[in-house]
């Protein structure tokens, strides 16, 4: 079944590349109607800023790549009026910022200034939108600057992570080249947030949505192809077992543990926070205290907690340590996750990582628009109408530590379920380990090799 879906979904991609090839003007990304439109408390740190989000479609990573090094260019390359260097110039003489960043499967463009000079800000960003040169160099090197990085070549945890999410988000890609050719326009998105500014900015917003074109069809062959293949679905799991790529020539290990986990409701998903940032997520974690502190065995091990969606997180534990001494490592990293989880916690130091990430979030929402946005999406991934809620910022508000810990067992999934990611110099893991799905990762290939063939042996 698997194999005619990709055949399916790969026949009906190289239908639309000999469609795209036939137009005349740039690929429009543009929703079919208007962008429904929100207003979030202001910002604190004296800036206004704006989101725009338009659909990744279809949702691959070669397609999420390309929309966003054709956005990149769109923001960098120059206008009709304007040239790059001039575009890089009023950016730093007006204290005007943008990001790019990709939230599921969303791609999101947020731009903040000062508010005196937020309305000309918005009249660049329409001139940047509608205006927009097309350079076939710029579009290329942002590209290259936002394809995934093979973490089996750099060994770092958070490549690791990335090629994570973005299988959960994606899947695997079979198909490398989305037909774009990177000559891409940006039109209505399909959700437009505001933080700060005035009636005045409000109209202005309004003006500037008018003014950004429309999908002129609303059927679309890709959401047929995606209603029949299931490709829709969005993955939120992982498989269990052990993914081994072995490197003779380094002296270091990179172990870690991942698992996607679902929870079921919010006050799980904080009460799973406190607990994995309790395990390795500072100077005042457990694995700082023993890994580093005590065996002096990594210089940075530590946990993860990456949030997803509503109640969907990443969780991971990681250290880089000693070749030869990595099983060793390996099983302290257990250790200290068990205990966790059978409770063995101490409430002082549960409460220090509660501050810390009750000031994290208050401060990240008043004063990073993207983090703010991303989670108001995970609420409202359709828009919202009335009163705007978090309930996530409730719970971590009123979190209960001694209720924490008595659920600690409940809250943190068993480590079987985790998946081992062993990369770099060493012995070979051990047969227990490979008896829960083993995948000998080849040179020069992405994990979605390996994780692709252990959700075969999972399902």
């Amino acid at each position: 079944m698997q194999i005619f879906k990709r055949s399916l979904i790969t026949s009906i991609l190289v239908v639309l590349c000999l469609i795209s090839a036939q137009r005349v003007h740039a690929e429009l990304i543009a929703s079919n109607d208007r962008a429904n439109f929100s207003y979030l408390s202001p910002l604190r740190n004296g800036l206004s800023a704006i989101t725009l989000v338009w659909p990744i479609d279809p949702p691959t990573q070669s397609r999420a790549t390309a929309l966003l090094a054709g956005l990149s260019s769109v923001m960098i390359g120059g206008t009709t009026s304007r040239s790059a260097y001039e575009v890089d110039t009023f950016r730093r003489t007006k204290g005007f910022q943008h990001k790019l960043s990709i939230d599921g499967r969303n791609l999101l463009l947020t731009i903040s200034a000062p508010p005196q000079v937020f309305p000309e800000a918005l009249e660049y960003l329409e001139e940047l939108l509608l205006k927009s040169e097309y350079s076939k160099g710029w579009y290329e090197r942002e590209f290259e600057k936002f394809s995934l990085r093979n973490s089996s070549k750099t060994g770092r945890p958070s490549d690791v992570i990335n090629e994570i999410f973005h299988f959960l988000s994606f899947g695997s890609d079979d198909v490398a080249n989305d037909g774009s050719e990177g000559d891409i326009r940006f039109g209505q998105p399909s959700q437009v947030i505001l933080r700060g500014g005035d009636e005045d900015v409000q109209r202005r917003v309004a003006q500037l949505l008018m003014k950004l074109p429309t999908k002129k069809w609303g059927f679309r062959l890709t959401d047929w192809a995606s209603a029949l293949t299931g490709a829709e679905e969005q993955s939120s799991a992982l498989p269990s077992g052990t993914i081994h790529f072995a490197d003779p020539d380094s002296t270091e290990m990179l172990i870690l543990l991942v698992k996607a986990e679902e929870f079921e409701d919010e006050v799980a998903q904080i009460g799973a926070n406190l607990l994995v940032d309790y395990i390795g997520d500072n100077s005042g974690s457990e694995m700082f205290r023993i890994i580093r502190q005590e065996m002096r065995a990594a210089y940075e091990p530590r946990s993860n907690f990456i949030v997803l969606g509503k109640n969907k997180a990443i969780i991971s534990l990681s250290a880089t340590v000693e070749a030869k001494k990595w099983p060793e490592i390996y099983g302290t990293m257990k250790a200290i996750y068990e205990n966790t989880r059978a409770g063995k916690v101490d409430l002082s130091g549960l409460k220090v990582q509660h501050d810390r990430l009750n000031n994290t979030y208050v401060s990240q929402f008043f004063t990073s628009p993207v983090w703010g946005v991303k989670h108001y999406l995970h609420e409202y991934p359709d828009g919202a109408e009335g009163t705007i809620n978090l309930p996530l910022f409730m719970a971590l508000e009123n979190a209960l530590l001694n209720k924490i810990v008595a659920s600690s067992e409940e809250y943190l999934p068993p480590l079987d379920d985790f998946l081992l990611i062993l990369i770099g110099g060493g012995d070979s893991p051990s047969e227990k380990l490979k008896s829960k799905g083993y995948c000998a990762l080849p040179k020069n290939t992405s994990l979605s090799f390996c994780l692709d063939a252990l959700s075969q042996v999972s399902n």
